[in-house]
């Protein structure tokens, strides 16, 4: 499905990084955090959070064997396109990527990026709402 889709399938990798956490995405900065604030309260659970992050890369990692990198189980029939001449276009059946979807998904990737590298640019916005009046009455709440 690759040669069919190609734009798609490194969209669905890229994504798919990003989902499972792996470093330099966005997706790592936000699993890290919850962890290292989790470990200070809570030990057990989040060797068991880490363990549901392991079945939940495994996962990924399958689906995207299955829909990109493993075999065609059939050929689409003509007849279930929504155009005849589309499926005889495009043998797969399947509609290009267009050029919009193109641009959305670059940003998207972009901006996962852009986080997971640097990402004090949220972090820096984040954390003076840490040190409002509601929060200063939970940590005297918690610390009691």
């Amino acid at each position: 499905m690759t040669k069919a889709l190609p734009f798609a399938a490194g969209t669905f990798v890229v994504a798919s990084a990003a989902s499972m956490g792996l470093p330099g995405f966005s997706g790592f900065v936000a699993e890290l955090q919850v962890l290292i604030g989790a470990w200070r309260s809570f030990p057990t659970m989040t060797v068991c959070a880490g363990i549901g992050i392991l079945i939940g890369v495994a996962y990924t990692l399958r689906v995207l064997q299955k829909a990109f990198f493993g075999e065609v189980a059939a050929e689409v029939n003509p007849r279930q396109t929504e155009s005849a001449a589309l499926s005889r276009a495009q043998p797969h059946g399947l509609e290009p990527i267009s050029g919009p979807e193109r641009i959305g998904a670059v940003i998207l990737m972009a901006a996962t990026l852009v986080i997971g590298l640097y990402p004090r640019l949220l972090l820096d916005l984040i954390a003076p709402s840490l040190n409002s009046p509601l929060f200063e009455g939970l940590r005297r709440a918690g610390a009691l």
